[in-house]
Protein backbone atom coordinates (compact mmCIF):
# COMPACT_ATOMS: atom_id res chain seq x y z
CA UNK A 1 0.00 0.00 0.00
CA UNK A 2 1.72 3.19 -1.40
CA UNK A 3 -0.42 5.47 0.59
CA UNK A 4 -0.06 3.66 4.12
CA UNK A 5 4.01 3.46 3.30
CA UNK A 6 3.97 6.98 2.72
CA UNK A 7 2.28 7.63 5.42
CA UNK A 8 4.59 5.96 7.78
CA UNK A 9 7.24 7.80 6.43
CA UNK A 10 5.43 11.01 6.83
CA UNK A 11 5.43 9.80 10.58
CA UNK A 12 8.72 8.92 11.35
CA UNK A 13 9.72 12.35 9.47
CA UNK A 14 7.22 14.03 11.62
CA UNK A 15 8.59 12.21 14.93
CA UNK A 16 11.91 13.06 14.30
CA UNK A 17 11.76 16.46 14.16
CA UNK A 18 9.62 16.53 17.32
CA UNK A 19 12.18 14.34 19.35
CA UNK A 20 14.76 16.04 18.16
CA UNK A 21 13.25 19.37 19.58
CA UNK A 22 11.59 18.20 22.66
CA UNK A 23 13.11 14.77 23.90
CA UNK A 24 11.41 11.77 24.32
CA UNK A 25 9.55 12.72 27.95
CA UNK A 26 8.50 16.07 26.01
CA UNK A 27 7.40 14.66 23.22
CA UNK A 28 3.98 14.13 22.27
CA UNK A 29 2.00 12.28 20.20
CA UNK A 30 -0.95 14.48 19.66
CA UNK A 31 1.53 17.15 18.36
CA UNK A 32 2.92 14.83 15.39
CA UNK A 33 -0.47 13.05 14.58
CA UNK A 34 -1.60 16.98 14.41
CA UNK A 35 1.36 17.72 12.14
CA UNK A 36 1.21 14.58 10.03
CA UNK A 37 -2.54 15.33 9.40
CA UNK A 38 -4.25 12.05 11.26
CA UNK A 39 -5.78 11.37 14.52
CA UNK A 40 -3.66 10.43 17.31
CA UNK A 41 -5.49 7.01 17.36
CA UNK A 42 -3.95 6.68 13.75
CA UNK A 43 -0.63 6.28 14.91
CA UNK A 44 -1.05 3.37 16.40
CA UNK A 45 -2.05 1.86 13.11
CA UNK A 46 1.84 2.12 12.37
CA UNK A 47 3.27 1.60 15.83
CA UNK A 48 1.97 0.51 19.01
CA UNK A 49 3.35 2.44 21.41
CA UNK A 50 5.50 6.45 21.63
CA UNK A 51 8.57 3.77 22.41
CA UNK A 52 7.85 1.61 19.12
CA UNK A 53 7.62 5.11 17.44
CA UNK A 54 11.13 6.63 19.15
CA UNK A 55 12.47 3.11 18.29
CA UNK A 56 11.74 3.43 14.73
CA UNK A 57 13.05 6.76 14.87
CA UNK A 58 16.46 5.90 16.22
CA UNK A 59 16.62 2.62 14.01
CA UNK A 60 16.69 4.69 11.05
CA UNK A 61 19.31 6.94 12.62
CA UNK A 62 21.51 4.17 13.29
CA UNK A 63 21.27 2.84 10.51
CA UNK A 64 22.39 5.53 8.48
CA UNK A 65 25.19 5.69 11.16
CA UNK A 66 26.44 2.14 10.87
CA UNK A 67 26.49 2.56 6.97
CA UNK A 68 28.63 5.67 7.06
CA UNK A 69 30.81 4.49 9.39
CA UNK A 70 30.87 1.04 7.22
CA UNK A 71 31.50 2.57 4.33
CA UNK A 72 34.76 4.39 5.56
CA UNK A 73 36.37 2.23 7.56
CA UNK A 74 35.71 -1.76 6.10
CA UNK A 75 38.15 -0.84 2.91
CA UNK A 76 41.88 -1.53 2.08
CA UNK A 77 42.77 2.37 2.94
CA UNK A 78 45.65 3.30 4.87
CA UNK A 79 44.11 3.87 8.84
CA UNK A 80 44.46 7.20 8.04
CA UNK A 81 42.75 7.96 4.63
CA UNK A 82 39.99 5.79 6.75
CA UNK A 83 40.01 8.33 9.33
CA UNK A 84 39.32 11.19 7.15
CA UNK A 85 36.73 9.03 5.15
CA UNK A 86 35.19 8.93 8.96
CA UNK A 87 35.60 12.64 9.34
CA UNK A 88 34.17 13.46 6.04
CA UNK A 89 31.14 11.63 5.85
CA UNK A 90 30.00 11.73 9.21
CA UNK A 91 30.11 15.52 9.33
CA UNK A 92 28.52 15.14 5.90
CA UNK A 93 25.84 13.13 7.05
CA UNK A 94 25.58 15.23 10.46
CA UNK A 95 24.83 18.50 8.22
CA UNK A 96 22.52 16.58 5.64
CA UNK A 97 20.27 15.70 8.78
CA UNK A 98 19.81 18.56 10.85
CA UNK A 99 17.80 16.65 13.73
CA UNK A 100 20.95 13.47 13.65
CA UNK A 101 22.76 14.87 16.27
CA UNK A 102 20.44 16.40 18.63
CA UNK A 103 18.51 13.14 18.85
CA UNK A 104 22.29 10.87 18.94
CA UNK A 105 22.86 13.36 21.73
CA UNK A 106 19.88 12.59 23.70
CA UNK A 107 20.17 9.12 23.15
CA UNK A 108 23.43 8.72 25.33
CA UNK A 109 21.98 11.32 27.63
CA UNK A 110 18.37 10.45 28.36
CA UNK A 111 19.23 6.33 27.76
CA UNK A 112 15.36 6.45 26.15
CA UNK A 113 13.16 3.42 26.04
CA UNK A 114 13.43 3.70 22.29
CA UNK A 115 17.29 1.75 22.57
CA UNK A 116 16.11 -1.37 23.03
CA UNK A 117 18.11 -4.45 22.70
CA UNK A 118 17.64 -4.94 18.74
CA UNK A 119 19.65 -1.58 18.61
CA UNK A 120 22.34 -1.66 21.39
CA UNK A 121 24.14 -4.20 18.54
CA UNK A 122 24.08 -1.78 16.04
CA UNK A 123 25.51 1.17 18.02
CA UNK A 124 27.66 -1.48 19.63
CA UNK A 125 29.60 -2.29 15.99
CA UNK A 126 29.79 1.20 15.05
CA UNK A 127 32.02 1.81 18.32
CA UNK A 128 33.53 -1.27 17.71
CA UNK A 129 34.25 -0.11 14.12
CA UNK A 130 35.99 2.94 14.86
CA UNK A 131 38.10 1.61 17.81
CA UNK A 132 39.22 -1.25 15.47
CA UNK A 133 40.48 1.21 12.84
CA UNK A 134 42.40 3.24 15.81
CA UNK A 135 44.17 0.25 17.07
CA UNK A 136 45.35 -0.59 13.78
CA UNK A 137 46.68 2.74 12.94
CA UNK A 138 48.73 2.03 16.15
CA UNK A 139 49.63 -1.31 15.56
CA UNK A 140 50.66 0.16 12.10
CA UNK A 141 53.12 2.93 13.93
CA UNK A 142 50.36 5.52 12.11
CA UNK A 143 48.52 6.82 15.53
CA UNK A 144 50.03 7.80 18.57
CA UNK A 145 49.55 5.27 21.28
CA UNK A 146 46.88 6.87 23.64
CA UNK A 147 43.77 5.91 24.86
CA UNK A 148 41.32 3.61 22.13
CA UNK A 149 38.51 4.18 24.43
CA UNK A 150 39.18 8.24 25.03
CA UNK A 151 39.97 8.91 20.94
CA UNK A 152 36.39 7.17 20.28
CA UNK A 153 34.87 9.48 23.19
CA UNK A 154 36.78 12.83 22.33
CA UNK A 155 36.17 12.84 18.43
CA UNK A 156 32.91 11.17 18.51
CA UNK A 157 31.90 14.00 20.55
CA UNK A 158 33.74 16.69 18.28
CA UNK A 159 32.05 16.00 15.62
CA UNK A 160 28.55 15.35 17.31
CA UNK A 161 28.34 18.78 19.58
CA UNK A 162 29.11 20.89 17.11
CA UNK A 163 25.72 19.86 15.14
CA UNK A 164 23.62 19.01 18.54
CA UNK A 165 24.40 22.64 19.53
CA UNK A 166 24.00 24.42 16.07
CA UNK A 167 22.80 27.86 17.57
CA UNK A 168 25.75 27.78 20.27
CA UNK A 169 27.95 27.09 17.61
CA UNK A 170 26.92 29.34 15.34
CA UNK A 171 27.35 32.10 18.01
CA UNK A 172 30.79 31.06 19.06
CA UNK A 173 32.16 31.23 14.75
CA UNK A 174 29.95 34.23 14.70
CA UNK A 175 28.26 32.81 11.80
CA UNK A 176 24.14 32.55 11.12
CA UNK A 177 24.01 28.93 9.91
CA UNK A 178 26.49 25.44 11.00
CA UNK A 179 24.46 23.96 7.75
CA UNK A 180 25.65 26.05 5.06
CA UNK A 181 27.80 24.40 2.40
CA UNK A 182 31.31 26.34 3.07
CA UNK A 183 30.77 26.55 7.30
CA UNK A 184 30.05 22.16 6.92
CA UNK A 185 33.10 22.27 4.69
CA UNK A 186 35.17 24.45 7.33
CA UNK A 187 33.84 22.30 9.79
CA UNK A 188 35.71 19.05 8.36
CA UNK A 189 38.53 20.60 7.44
CA UNK A 190 38.98 21.82 11.12
CA UNK A 191 38.12 18.67 12.40
CA UNK A 192 40.28 17.02 10.36
CA UNK A 193 43.12 19.36 10.93
CA UNK A 194 42.45 18.86 14.87
CA UNK A 195 42.02 15.07 14.85
CA UNK A 196 45.54 14.99 12.29
CA UNK A 197 47.23 17.07 15.28
CA UNK A 198 46.26 15.19 17.84
CA UNK A 199 46.58 11.24 16.43
CA UNK A 200 48.59 10.69 14.06
CA UNK A 201 52.30 9.57 15.62
CA UNK A 202 55.22 12.44 15.74
CA UNK A 203 58.69 11.16 14.70
CA UNK A 204 60.08 10.66 17.74
CA UNK A 205 57.24 8.35 18.81
CA UNK A 206 58.37 5.00 17.51
CA UNK A 207 56.44 1.86 16.98
CA UNK A 208 56.46 -0.22 19.99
Amino acid sequence: MPRAADTRAKILEVAEAEFAAEGYAGAHLQKIAEQVGVRKTALYYYFDSKAALYGAVLESILEDLDRVVAAALETSETPEHQLEELVTRFNAMLAEKPNCARILLRVFVDRPPGLTATLLPTLTRVIGRVMSCYRRGVDAGTFRRISTRHFFLSSFGLMLFHYAAPAFSAGVLGIEDVFTGPVVAWRRDEVLSLLRDGVLARPDEAKS
